[in-house]
């Protein structure tokens, strides 16, 4: 749903006279319905189990994000960043996310600014400059764990990002679209600004990449997993998940997914040296 928002805001301007070159009120209106912030006294979730701890982060501009975090269990030396998809805050990727937990790993719920009540403005930039402070605090809080990555939907494209710019035991998307720009018909891209380029920069990850998609997914085409896969390189693994829509719950998959990065950590020595 969101995305066609975006779409139909895109179009509802263009009809208006809006022009292919947009003025930047227009645009600007455009950008910031990328954006669906949900506030945390929006949000009633009940965790399975233990629910998780509270946790701040300190970004490179000045703010102060939270988070939410499960420590590995005694032992475990894995732990997952989750970056989470728009219209979420980190409660409700908490709850979701919650089945990452399997053999005790450690689960670090990233969120951004403006999201739940985070400080700040939603950006591409900020979500990234917000990325670059959880991927710090996750080796803060367990230096020597081995660290993944998983993105869904919008934070498909952080964690894209991020696995370009860093070096991870594996990385995971779920619904990750290719551009921002495709999700809004070709005559209105004009009026989009955010870029969220995953065409253009799967390639630049290095690490095994799973890229996951249901092949019923309404809201992103699963196409866009396949122009991925096209786009990325030998460490892409594509996972269809037959029946499923925009997000699949994790519930089966988790230990899936867990299996699935073991296996190709095991596949490349090179990576897994300490």
């Amino acid at each position: 749903m969101q995305y066609r928002v975006l779409s139909l805001l895109a179009l509802f301007l263009l009809c208006l006279g809006v022009s292919s070159v947009p003025t930047p009120a227009a645009a600007g209106l455009v950008s910031s319905r990328v954006y669906q912030p949900v506030a945390l006294a929006d949000t009633d979730v009940e965790f399975r189990g233990e629910p998780p701890q509270a946790i701040t982060t300190q970004t490179a501009d000045g703010l102060t994000l939270e988070g939410a975090y499960w420590p590995p269990d005694d032992g475990v030396d894995q732990i997952v960043v989750v970056f989470h998809g728009n219209a979420y805050n980190q409660m409700v990727s908490a709850y979701r996310a919650e089945p990452m937990r399997a053999g005790g790993r450690g689960v670090l719920i990233a969120s951004y600014r403006g999201y739940g009540d985070n400080p700040g403005k939603p950006s591409e930039a900020g979500l990234y400059t917000d990325a670059e402070a959880w991927i710090a605090k996750a080796g803060e809080l367990a230096p020597d764990s081995r660290l993944y990555v998983f993105g869904f939907s919008l934070g498909g494209a952080v964690a894209i990002e991020m696995a370009a710019r860093h070096e991870f035991a594996g990385v995971a998307t779920m619904g990750a679209f290719t551009r921002l720009k495709d999700m809004v018909p070709g005559i209105a891209r004009a009026l989009v600004s955010e870029r969220y380029d995953n065409l253009g920069r799967i390639a630049a990850v290095e690490e095994p990449l799973l890229l996951m998609h249901g092949t019923k997914d309404a809201e992103v085409d699963p196409k866009a997993a396949t122009k991925l896969e096209a786009a990325g390189g030998p460490n892409i693994v594509r996972i269809n998940l037959t029946g499923g829509e925009h997000w699949v719950p994790l519930d089966q998959l988790a230990p899936r997914i867990w299996a699935q990065w073991e296996m190709l950590e095991a596949d490349q020595p090179a990576a897994a040296a300490p």
